[in-house]
């Protein structure tokens, strides 16, 4: 055993890419975060510093994946859904990527008073944000979103 070696929680995931491909398997999350107390999150891991992440594919194979070619991540609510919870506004929204998919769920804008529209929010947003609907949650790479709509 390495000296270095840490202790790293695995979370199931689906990432889409941009070329369209899909992978299926398990990123390794750390049982402290940096920016906050607890354990780290998916957001937490995708908006730490440096464009690759370790991943473990469905069939076991090991590769560093770049973040700046996913369009979004899909991954089961974590039991503890608190980390992933956040004060704001709602927004029920229709996403269209680059390579032309399509998603559909909801937003929570955390702005400042006066700054917290849809647009205000997409604008000010730096990698990756939450996105949740019936099925599981998301996590959207704001570089690979070629336009968002309102549901009203």
């Amino acid at each position: 055993m390495s000296v270095y070696h840490v202790e790293k929680t695995e979370l199931p995931v689906v990432i889409f890419q941009a070329d369209g491909s899909v992978m299926k398997g398990v990123v390794f999350l750390s049982a402290s975060a940096y920016s906050h107390t607890g354990q780290q999150t998916l957001i937490d891991l995708m908006k730490e510093p440096g464009a690759f992440f370790p991943f473990r594919s469905e069939t076991g194979a090991f590769c560093v994946a770049n973040k700046g070619t996913i369009t979004h991540i899909r991954f089961d609510p974590p039991e503890e859904a608190s980390a992933y919870e956040s004060l704001g506004d709602r927004e029920d929204v229709d996403i269209k990527f680059v390579g032309g998919e399509q998603l559909s769920g909801t937003l929570t804008i955390e702005m400042p008073e006066g700054r917290n529209r849809l647009f205000d929010f997409l604008n000010a947003m730096n990698g990756f944000f939450l996105l949740q609907n019936q099925e599981a949650f998301y996590l959207v790479n704001i570089a690979q979103v070629r336009n968002v709509n309102p549901r009203r």
